[in-house]
């Protein structure tokens, strides 16, 4: 009696360990095999260093202009497939949707789809996308507040997604199937306080006085005219090139002049260890005394006045020292 109870009981266990072995025996799916898709994105980087906004001047003092500098802004895009080749990629579509500050309110224009601002047939793995402030006034004009006039405004923030489609016939929207930090781009605009060109032009200089040795060594003399040519360097302010700082003096050279437009402070760097000392502002007219490495050794010192020639006067506190 005994060893048929135990044998009924091994027939109660028997479904218990096969369901464990069935259990152990599940089949897992097969792998997954990733395509274009899964990884398609855009990288923006900008073409120039530092420049990826649009730039919006404002000059300092009273004068002072207000005016657009940047307004197109270039970017190197990079289409990133997982490995994949850019060949397999029909076209992608670059859309724009643009947010608008009116006091402390803002509204979102562009809709779910966004404007269409480029498309792309049979893109290459990298390529340069232009964006521009004339072109997406264009789209949003009609969305515009009324107080735009239709026009972007410094306060205007702008978001891109892009739509890839591939000759497979998938398509990755960048607002809806990516997951990731760098689904979207933005931009806006960098509102820039500036120094007017104050330096930027050509002016007359004139030798008003030299010492003796001064016109023997440097070869210019008393009453000796000629003209002076300043350039805003590029990327500056209050930076600029000069064409010769010490008026043609033979032991002088080209360099550079900064310009403290607050203070009023000039100092120039040029070869020889040129010096100016700003002794009268007078109008368009400044009055300079000269000197050099070897003026304290062979006494050669002068004296020259440069004169604006655009009808307007030097600001009153530029000064050397």
């Amino acid at each position: 009696m005994k060893k048929i109870i135990l044998f009924y009981i091994g027939l109660l266990l028997l479904p218990v360990f096969q369901s464990c072995e069935e259990e152990e025996a599940v089949r897992m799916p097969d792998a997954y095999d990733a395509t274009w898709a899964d990884y398609a994105t855009l990288k923006f980087t900008p073409a120039v260093d530092d420049l990826n906004t649009f730039e919006y001047y404002v000059e300092a003092g009273p004068t002072g202009q207000e005016y657009w500098h940047t307004t197109n802004v270039d970017f190197d895009i990079s289409v990133e497939l997982g490995g994949a080749s850019a060949s397999e990629i029909s076209k992608i579509d670059i859309y724009a949707f643009a947010e608008e500050k009116n006091g402390e309110t803002y509204k979102y224009l562009g809709g779910e789809q966004g404007k269409l601002y480029e498309s792309i047939a049979n893109p290459s793995d990298s390529f340069v996308l232009s964006i521009s402030k004339d072109k997406l006034e264009d789209l949003f004009k009609s969305d515009f507040s009324a107080n735009h006039n239709g026009q972007v405004t410094t306060d205007d923030f702008f978001e891109f997604k892009w739509v890839i489609t591939g000759k497979d016939g998938n398509v990755v929207d960048s607002r809806t199937d990516c997951f990731d930090f760098n689904c979207t781009y933005g931009m806006g605009t960098n509102v820039v306080d500036v120094a007017p060109a104050i330096w930027e032009g050509t002016f007359n200089y004139e030798w008003i006085a030299a010492t003796a040795n001064a016109e023997r060594y440097g070869r210019i003399s008393v009453g000796q005219t000629g003209t002076m040519t300043m350039t805003l360097k590029p990327g500056f302010f209050t930076v600029y090139d000069v064409s010769h700082l010490t008026a043609d003096y033979y032991y002088g050279s080209a360099g550079t002049l900064y310009y403290d437009y607050d203070s009023g402070l000039v100092e120039i760097d040029g070869r020889y260890d040129q010096k100016w000392d700003i002794v009268e502002v007078n109008g368009p007219t400044l009055t300079i005394d000269f000197s050099y490495y070897y003026s304290a050794g062979y006494d050669e010192y002068g004296t020259f006045t440069l004169t604006r020639t655009d009808g307007q006067d030097w600001p009153a506190n530029i000064h050397t020292n």
